[in-house]
Parts: C-alpha cells; structure tokens; sequence
C-alpha cells in the first residue's frame, strides 16, 4: 500500500467514497479510520453519518444535549454541565431561542451553549431535514 505525503501512519485504499465520490478513503490503525475503511466512507461523510445517527436516536441525548438543524446547519446544544463543547465548531455562550417544528405547542426552548457542527451536505440533506427554527427571545 502507498503512504500519502501528509501523514506516514495513513495508508491509502483503493476507490472512493460510496456516499461522495471524488474523495479518498484513508485507512488507520484502530478507532474512526478503521471504521471508515469498513464502510469506505471518508471523513467527511463519516462525520455525517455519525451525525445522522444522533437524528435516529431522536435528536435528544441522554445527558440533555438536543440535535438542531436549522437552514441546513447542523447545532448540537451544550449545557454548563457537560463543560464546554469541542473547540471545533463552538458557536459561543449567548442565549438562543429555538422551536421544535413537530411541537404542536410551539414551546419555545432556550439554550446557552451551542455547538455549530457545520453546514449540511447536499448528498445528506434528504435524509436529515430541517427540526427546528430559531425564534426573537420574548
């Protein structure tokens, strides 16, 4: 197998992305690389099927952190408990109002912490639709 010229403990498979085609699948010794060789995703798409999975779980974890997707981005909530979120991604500590788009009620919903994971890809926004909406606080 060939090494790339940016990391000498990746090695490179053969073919492309099943989900994108166009980028290459890197392969590594255990963890998200591994994985990825498995189901020959790369990266990128790794991660949104990861996020993927917290929408089949129902947007909620255990621990009170709720999924967002808003515009076509995609925000995990954060509380102060948990500590703060991955550098990557923080999109800062203010207040933000938002409601669920399948809450008959309309309640509005504040949080303090918010994790801007990124930009949906066209290829996954099908299968991860919009859920919610921020709203003015009042």
């Amino acid at each position: 197998m060939r090494r790339t010229r940016h990391d000498p403990r990746y090695e490179v498979l053969p073919g492309t992305c099943k989900l994108c085609p166009n980028k290459v699948v890197y392969q590594q010794a255990a963890g998200a690389d591994t994985r990825m060789a498995t189901y020959r995703a790369c990266r990128s798409c790794d991660f949104w099927l990861t996020c993927l999975g917290y929408m089949m779980l129902g947007d909620q974890d255990p621990d009170g952190r709720r999924v967002l997707r808003i515009d076509g981005r995609h925000y995990l909530t954060w509380t102060k408990d948990q500590g703060l979120p991955p550098e990557i991604g923080y999109a800062g500590s203010w207040v933000l109002h938002y409601t669920l788009l399948d809450d008959p009620r309309e309640t509005v919903h504040a949080t303090e912490e918010v994790w801007l994971m990124g930009t949906i890809p066209d290829h996954f926004r099908a299968r991860m639709p919009d859920n919610a909406v921020f709203v003015p606080p009042g």
